[in-house]
């Protein structure tokens, strides 16, 4: 693809991952992200061939901005708690970045039924994200910053939950403090470990 093909397909799934987050993977259609993008179907179809094709593209695209926006910056902070907490406050933050919230959770609930490449995507990316705190968690607890029974498994359980509570109560009942009572809840949890 030429540079200018390029930069049109990102800019096209620049405003794609921002649209299936609110109308989900299934409901965004390719003469619905035309129109949303007030382009031809066909220019689409161009880009990304068939829908499927474009869904794959969309986690794709949004496992990068997460990389970007919340594992890659957490790189920077210490091992052990410092980078855990530069995870959680960045993971926190990046479910602002979206129009609709966390297109992970959004597409997590609306293909947690079924079968396919899209769905495995979905559940490759979440499990990344799980594996991400796993491996911080243990870093943490090798080097005596949490307690050497932790179980971490249950603590990895508990971070994700509080994510995906602050995701569900800011997008389904506008609640502005969500965010805010997440952390508050991450960060008393790292602390009474």
């Amino acid at each position: 693809m030429s540079r200018s093909g390029d930069a049109r397909r990102s800019l096209v799934l620049d405003r794609a991952v921002h649209v299936a987050s609110s109308a989900g993977l299934e409901g965004l259609s390719l003469g619905g992200l035309a129109e949303a993008l007030q382009t031809s179907k066909s220019g689409i179809q161009t880009l990304f061939g068939t829908k499927q094709d474009l869904q794959l593209a969309i986690v794709e695209a949004a496992v990068g901005v997460f990389d970007r926006h919340v594992r890659q910056p957490a790189l920077s902070a210490a091992d052990g708690l410092p980078r855990l907490r530069a995870l959680l406050a960045g993971w926190f933050d990046y479910l602002e970045i979206f129009e609709g919230g966390c297109l992970f959770v959004a597409a997590a609930s609306e293909l947690d039924g079924r079968t396919g490449p899209v769905r495995d995507a979905i559940a490759r990316a979440v499990e990344n994200g799980y594996a991400l705190l796993r491996r911080e968690a243990e870093l943490a607890r090798r080097l005596g910053e949490l307690p050497p029974d932790t179980d971490i498994e249950q603590l990895v359980f508990e971070l994700h939950a509080l994510l995906l509570q602050a995701n569900h109560d800011r997008q389904l009942f506008g609640r502005s403090d969500a965010l805010t009572r997440g952390r508050r809840a991450a960060e008393r949890l790292l602390d009474r470990q």
